[in-house]
């Protein structure tokens, strides 16, 4: 059977456009013999290359993914391709329909959603299909019945994650999605056993009857085996991103990960991590193996915003403690840091800077706070009205403007703050600081960037 998977990625806060929960339904579908063709949609001019697509490769299934911003471009390509392909059966998948299935009622072009890990599910809905059967049967499908969402139950989350093959990187083009500086994204793990009020983890466990989504593991070789099979593939890749949520929870797993990396792959690699779980060990040994640099999420520089609001359960003590450790060691840092949460005042956003400050990091960055719905957070921030649902609608502001129902002149510095936020926490890197200005002028930087290579010889 013939499926188009499509990603959409239009006007995303992150530039890459890989999906591994995309990329492992593509791998299942090939496994089981179906024809399959990824359509990655970057921008809303893009939708005639979708629908061009969809006229040459005739898909009996069109499969979308999508988190909450995405979901509004998801609903006007579905009702695109329902106009011109009715007979087509139309789905989407990802954490928005997981953690909000009730979005189906604002997507009538979609014959239904899928909810969690869906590889077996999404297998089996194929077979009905295939056979002519009921697909509204399927396990973890979502569908309209008159005016009722009606809800399957769920598979078991997958056990065995070596049961799966690895995530497809050829019929998705998953060389786009490594950087210009040659460094490839992978992931090992799902799941993250905290309960951060702003994310969607608890939403996930929950949808599961669980009190955490506690991860689960490929097992060490098999990580590595993927790695080594993408360095033969992609000789270009210089570095590998692992982007667990949390890398290396299990220190069985994690010692005899980072051994065999060690022994076996020749780039180094960064990861993230969480600043109250590391210790001297921990760091020591992912020096060691090849670690070159370390994600932490400080979030707030504030114990009351960044404990009682985002429930985040860590002191600026562990913080200073975790980021001391990596310079002991020679890690490279990057502070991931979120500003505009509700409640917080321009004097709590300025502990954040102070704690960066003193952090030292190598780099920081910093988004805007927006509710999505289905966290614990989100679902407050729409509780007590204080979303302004016009803004949140339009999604082209997602991460980079407050769409809180606050003061204009607060949603104004709140873009200060994360526009100039380089020379905020480096106030006295005048490099830094002129390259921040440099790149906020795309043009500008680029047509350096040409002259420095032009004069170096194409070295950069």
């Amino acid at each position: 059977m013939k499926v188009l998977f499509v990603y959409t990625n239009i006007n995303g806060t992150h530039e890459e456009t890989y999906s591994f929960g995309l990329a492992s339904l593509v791998a299942v579908a090939l496994r089981a013999g179906h024809t399959a063709r990824v359509c990655i949609v970057k921008t809303a001019g893009e939708s005639a290359g979708l629908y061009d697509t969809l006229a040459g490769f005739q898909p009996r299934v069109v499969a979308f993914t999508s988190v909450s911003s995405q979901f509004r471009s998801v609903r006007e390509l579905a009702a695109g391709v329902r106009e011109r392909s009715p007979e087509t059966i139309i789905v989407c998948g990802g954490v928005h329909t997981t953690i909000f299935p009730h979005a189906l009622r604002d997507a009538p072009a979609l014959d239904g959603i899928f909810r969690g890990e869906s590889e077996p599910a999404f297998l089996e809905f194929l077979d009905r299909i295939e056979g002519g059967l009921p697909f509204t049967g399927t396990p973890n499908f979502v569908y309209r019945s008159g005016d009722t969402i009606v809800e399957n139950p769920l598979n078991p989350l997958v056990a065995d994650l070596d049961s799966l093959p690895f995530p497809d990187k050829t019929t998705y083009p998953y060389i786009e999605t490594v950087s210009r500086d040659g460094i490839a994204p992978f992931l090992f793990s799902r799941g993250c056993p905290f309960s951060c009020s702003y994310c969607s983890n608890h939403a996930i466990a929950r949808v599961y009857g669980l009190k955490a989504n506690r991860p689960r593991y490929r097992s060490p070789e098999s990580c590595i085996r993927e790695i080594e099979e993408t360095l033969r593939q992609f000789p270009s890749i210089r570095r590998v991103w692992i982007m667990d949520d949390i890398f290396g929870l299990d220190r069985e797993w994690r010692t005899e990960f980072c051994r065999l990396y060690r022994e076996r792959i020749p780039v180094s690699f960064d990861c993230l991590l969480r600043a109250n779980v590391v210790d001297e060990e921990f760091i020591r040994i992912l020096r060691d193996s090849g670690c070159y640099r370390v994600s932490f999420g400080v979030e707030s520089g504030n114990e009351y915003i960044r404990n009682e609001v985002m429930n985040r359960k860590m002191s600026n003590d562990q913080i200073l403690r975790a980021f001391e450790l990596c310079h002991k060691y020679g890690l490279e840092t990057n502070a991931i840091n979120i500003i505009g949460i509700p409640g917080e005042t321009e004097e709590m956003i300025r502990d954040t800077i102070r704690l960066n400050r003193a952090l030292r990091p190598t780099t920081s960055g910093v988004n805007i706070f927006y509710p999505y719905r289905g966290t614990v957070l989100g679902d407050s921030c729409f509780a007590r009205g204080l979303v302004d649902e016009e803004k949140y609608d339009d999604f082209s502001s997602e991460r980079r403007e407050s769409v809180l129902a606050v003061p204009e002149p607060f949603r104004e510095r709140l873009k200060y703050y994360r526009e100039n936020w380089d020379t905020l926490v480096y106030p006295h890197d005048v490099k830094r600081r002129v390259k921040s200005l440099l790149m906020k002028n795309p043009a500008l930087w680029e047509g350096l960037r040409r002259m420095k290579r032009s004069v170096t010889g194409g070295r950069s």
